[in-house]
């Protein structure tokens, strides 16, 4: 099955989180490549240098969490896929307008579900309960 993982889900596989082991067994049974979208790979370096920042991670262990990461993009576990901006931004209005209200959805939970929808996913992986609830929405199966 295709999946799209949003930040916080690609973050827990490299910095320890809470959802860390979900993250990592989910992974596990996960056969085909993870699509990306390259918000998601900008949220993921800025997340490790925020990390630095509050003095989560040292600028040693970002460095090797970047490395490890474009390691497993190399092997095929993570493709990194482009999502042209028009289409990215216009279906993210499509999706404020239909749940936002509702749902109480942020633009970039919005951004990663249309990026996902774009690039034909047929699963969402995310702990982000609003932006879950956007995914389900859209009748994207939402993992873990």
């Amino acid at each position: 099955m295709n999946a799209y993982a949003d930040t916080g889900f690609v973050v827990a596989l490299y910095k320890e989180e809470a959802t860390s082991a979900r993250a990592a067994a989910l992974m596990a049974r996960q056969t085909a490549s993870v699509r990306l979208s390259q918000l998601g790979e900008l949220e993921f370096r800025n997340a490790l240098h925020l990390a630095v920042f509050r003095g989560e991670l040292t600028a040693g262990d970002a460095a090797l969490k970047k490395r490890l990461f474009r390691e497993d993009v190399a092997n095929g576990i993570f493709t990194i896929m482009p999502v042209p901006a028009s289409g990215l931004f216009a279906r993210s209005v499509e999706l404020a307008d239909r749940h936002s209200a509702r749902l109480g959805t942020r633009s970039l939970d919005l951004i990663h579900v249309a990026a996902a929808l774009l690039l034909k996913a047929e699963a969402f992986l995310s702990f982000d309960e609003r932006q879950r609830k956007a995914a389900k929405a859209e009748r994207l199966k939402v993992k873990p």
